[in-house]
């Protein structure tokens, strides 16, 4: 366009100054000059976009290798992160498996321990209750046999017990063995007042009640210990619960933090690479251009200086001087008058219809090439704006086309990326809502298995307290029985049973030795009852009646009470066991959705990073594509009208020619002959 402007700009001076002056070489200095003044502008044109591409090169090289270095220094970062938070997660379930293991080990040493205290406690209980029954036993026989009763002592159940106690004692000598037997059995006889047997029994006593209080002290102690050991390991387990409840959360946060960091550095040095990769292309980009830029200076250069020494040597005097020497004489103009008109009349066909025409149009002032070689020259520049007019269709319809193309891609890409946007952000809102579930649902489990331990220790307690009233119970019944039965030998020996020979229980010797008391009593009994024993005896066994319906009543509703109580504890178990199923299978289905939505919103970001690069691409292809085409597309229908014009006007001029008197042609040679 630059020469076709110039030669345009050369045609027009060309023109205005042959109707001015007739001096040809003051035209030419002119012509040249115009030349000039145009690429000077140029030159300005040229250097101030280079400066501001130079700009534009400075400006995105600095802040790519900012971000470049940026990069280095957070892969760098995320790659310690990662191994540091890998290895805080391993020892984090390695400390976990340890408390786990802590806690099971102290459940563990509680079971046994326990299981050993109630061994200990059982035999406690058995040789406790055979020496207090044994104390009992000596208690009632001392006074009896100090008193003189020894004969009807020794037909009560103490009598017998007290032979028992004396076979397998201990503390005896063989010696004192056999006179307290003979003792027994009524097989010597026994002066009370010698105190002799009196002092066996005591002696017996006072070791027993010294065996009693010995093992009740061990007893108590062992059970201090034990009970002091379960409240340690019940605080270790708590610790260890404690410690497993926070490392297992602390293991999940950080499995997560893992994942991201590892997307981090994967994104992160994928955005590197493609920086690298952008930052290289620049700067081949920048160094091409500056190339062209230093050559395209260059040759401008050139070009100046060349025509700055020619219209120095066109102006100069000895220049001048020669010109009015070789110049035509007026009798040549007018032999020549009538090519001159011709000429005249196809430049004023030519002139003004585009850069062809001005080729022509010079070729027609220059006067060295003759008419056919005008016509030759005019059909090829026909036939070239002809086929630079197909060109500058087919590029109108390519570039339309392309326009569109990647318009339409970049809607798409555009919508795509905007719903990569809403998605993540619903992702995001329901990782949100799992999380919170899934904390919910944990602290609901931790609720739930505190409420557990605490309904179970209730129910332990209640138990207890039912085992404990039942043995109460029992005893008193068994009591009340004998009594009732005691007063039945005496005052209605027809309803009185014998008791059947069993091993009494220690709450049986205990009544027994008391009801010993009372037969010691009884010989002072019988003048008191006479005439109204059957009546006062009726009432009191009445009494005694409606006080045994009472407990049986009272332990059979503590039974239904204990009943209802254990299955409604049993039911509160299965149905805490299946709630705390429930929402364990609940955290692990919201556990494996949130690792999908997780998985999901990555696979979104991702492709969001992917579709903003193919934006950005399309983005560019279109500045570019515009770059290419929107100079045609807006003066497409001038460079048309302008052809077609210019193609006008080569076909006025060539039929101008065409008609054209060719003698005048062969005068003039002849006359530059002469």
């Amino acid at each position: 366009m630059r020469v076709s402007v110039a030669f345009a700009q050369l045609a027009a001076a060309s023109a205005s100054q042959e109707a001015a002056a007739a001096n040809p070489i003051r035209r030419v200095v002119n012509m040249l000059q115009g030349i000039q003044a145009k690429l000077e502008e140029e030159a300005k044109t040229a250097e101030s976009m280079f400066e501001k591409f130079q700009c534009y090169c400075q400006s995105n090289e600095k802040k790519l290798e900012k971000s470049i270095e940026d990069a280095a220094t957070a892969i760098t970062r995320l790659e310690a992160s990662i191994d540091s938070t890998a290895a805080e997660k391993k020892q984090t379930e390695a400390d976990l498996k340890t408390h786990k293991e802590e806690r099971a080990a102290a459940k563990s040493a509680i079971e046994e321990a326990t299981s050993m205290r109630s061994k200990e406690n059982a035999d406690f209980s058995a040789e406790s209750g055979d020496l207090k029954a044994n104390i009992g036993a000596l208690n009632e026989a001392i006074p009896a046999i100090e008193k003189g009763m020894a004969g009807s002592f020794l037909q009560t159940q103490a009598g017998s017990q007290l032979s028992k106690i004396a076979e397998v004692s201990m503390q005896l000598t063989d010696g004192q063995k056999s006179e307290l037997q003979a003792f027994l059995q009524g097989t010597s006889e026994y002066a009370p007042a010698s105190g002799q047997i009196v002092g066996i029994l005591k002696t017996m006593k006072d070791e027993m009640e010294a065996n009693l209080a010995e093992i009740t002290k061990n007893e108590n102690e062992a059970a201090a210990a034990h009970n002091g050991m379960v409240a340690a390991k019940n605080s270790e387990i708590a610790a260890s619960t404690a410690a497993i409840e926070e490392k297992t959360a602390r293991a999940g946060d950080l499995a997560v933090q893992v994942v991201t960091e590892k997307n981090d550095l994967k994104e992160t040095v994928e955005q590197k690479a493609a920086d690298e990769e952008y930052l290289s292309a620049l700067k081949a980009d920048c160094q091409k251009t500056a190339e062209d830029q230093a050559a395209a200076s260059k040759a401008r250069a050139t070009e100046l200086v060349a025509i700055a020494d020619t219209i120095k040597m066109l102006n100069s005097d000895e220049a001048l001087e020669l010109f009015k020497k070789t110049l035509p004489s007026p009798s040549l103009l007018q032999i020549r008058q009538s090519e001159q008109q011709l000429r005249r009349s196809a430049a004023a066909a030519l002139r003004g219809h585009g850069f062809h025409s001005d080729l022509v149009l010079l070729a027609l002032q220059g006067k060295k090439q003759g008419f056919e070689q005008v016509l030759d020259m005019i059909e090829k520049m026909v036939k070239s704006l002809a086929k630079e007019q197909e060109d500058d269709d087919e590029k109108k319809a390519y570039c339309n086309s392309e326009i569109d193309k990647t318009e339409d891609e970049g809607k798409e890409l555009a919508n795509a990326i905007s719903t990569l946007e809403t998605r993540i952000e619903a992702n995001q809102q329901d990782i949100t809502a799992l999380k919170g579930g899934i904390k919910e649902l944990a602290q609901s489990i931790k609720d739930l298995d505190k409420a557990v331990e605490e309904a179970t220790a209730q129910r332990k307690a209640e138990h207890e307290a039912y085992v404990e009233e039942a043995a109460n119970n029992n005893a008193a019944l068994d009591l009340l029985g004998m009594a009732k039965n005691r007063l039945a030998k005496v005052y209605s020996p027809e309803t009185y049973e014998e008791a059947p020979k069993r091993e009494l229980s220690d709450e049986e010797k205990i009544s027994e030795a008391y009801s010993f008391v009372q037969l010691g009593d009884a010989p002072e009994a019988p003048p008191a009852v006479a005439g109204h024993a059957n009546a006062d005896a009726g009432g009191v066994v009445a009494l005694m009646a409606n006080i045994i319906n009472d407990l049986k009543k009272e332990m059979q509703e503590n039974e239904f009470a204990e009943k209802d109580a254990q299955e409604d504890y049993e039911k509160l178990m299965k149905d805490s066991a299946a709630k705390r199923a429930a929402d364990s299978a609940s955290i692990s289905e919201k556990e494996g959705a949130l690792a999908e939505l997780e998985d999901d919103m990555n696979d979104a970001r991702q492709s969001q990073r992917s579709k903003m690069g193919q934006l950005e691409d399309s983005q560019k292809y279109t500045v570019d594509l515009h770059k290419t085409c929107d100079f045609l597309l807006e003066n497409y229908g001038a460079r048309k009208e302008a052809r077609e014009n210019e193609m006008e006007g080569l076909k006025k001029a060539k039929e101008v020619l065409s008609g054209a008197d060719f003698g005048l042609v062969q005068t003039k040679s002849f006359l530059k002959r002469q």
